[in-house]
């Protein structure tokens, strides 16, 4: 899978979001997250973009590898952090092979049809350890039922209501742990959820 659009606007991109979080509620959710990582390996950032937050993953000391489907992306990220592992990968992991300590997807899910999403979380329960935590993040909706496209500035994507974006990761073999919901203001237009999950033993 390749991200034409992020490769067009790379550099607006990250001109746009020069921080790792646009709200301390997104980087309370990902401490949160890094709190409950208990196995050695390492923790995947899932369409990682410029690279900031796979950089605060390592500042606090985790074995952080970020990946990403865009070829700009990843060359903006290994210039900022030349000390840190960025791989060409899309949400399957193909090219992951390290045992993987947890997983981060900060609207990256977004983008793949609904449709796909199960596939992948199934892919990553195979591969994990039982209680292996993961954290997605994705934009949501008040209105029960299946994900809908949204009008994304620069690629497909889909919103995900917070019930129906836990029963995708319990049929794939995760449980749910907690979920943090934020209402749209300033710098979002929709509600955003994040859901903690562990695979399940």
């Amino acid at each position: 899978m390749t991200q034409p659009g992020y490769d067009a606007l790379a550099d607006q991109y990250a001109a746009m979001f020069p921080e790792p979080y646009q709200t301390p509620f997104e980087r309370h959710a990902v401490e949160a997250f890094t709190e409950v990582i208990r196995m050695p390996g390492s923790v995947v950032d899932v369409g990682c973009g410029p690279g900031h937050v796979t950089h605060d993953l390592a500042s606090r000391g985790l074995d952080a590898i970020g990946c990403d489907p865009s070829a700009a992306m990843l060359a903006l990220a290994r210039n900022a952090y030349p000390q840190l592992r960025f791989i060409d990968d899309d949400a399957t992991l193909t090219h992951v092979d390290d045992p993987i300590a947890a997983i981060l997807a900060r609207f990256s899910l977004i983008h793949l049809p609904p449709d796909r999403v199960d596939a992948v979380l199934r892919s990553w329960a195979s591969r994990l350890r039982p209680d292996t935590p993961v954290l997605i993040a994705v934009q949501s909706s008040d209105t029960p039922g299946p994900a809908t496209p949204f009008d994304h500035a620069v690629a497909p994507a889909w919103r995900w209501p917070a019930d129906e974006l836990s029963r995708v990761l319990s049929s794939a073999g995760f449980d749910e742990d907690w979920r943090l919901i934020n209402r749209p203001d300033g710098v979002h237009r929709f509600p955003g959820v994040h859901i903690l999950a562990h695979r399940r033993s």
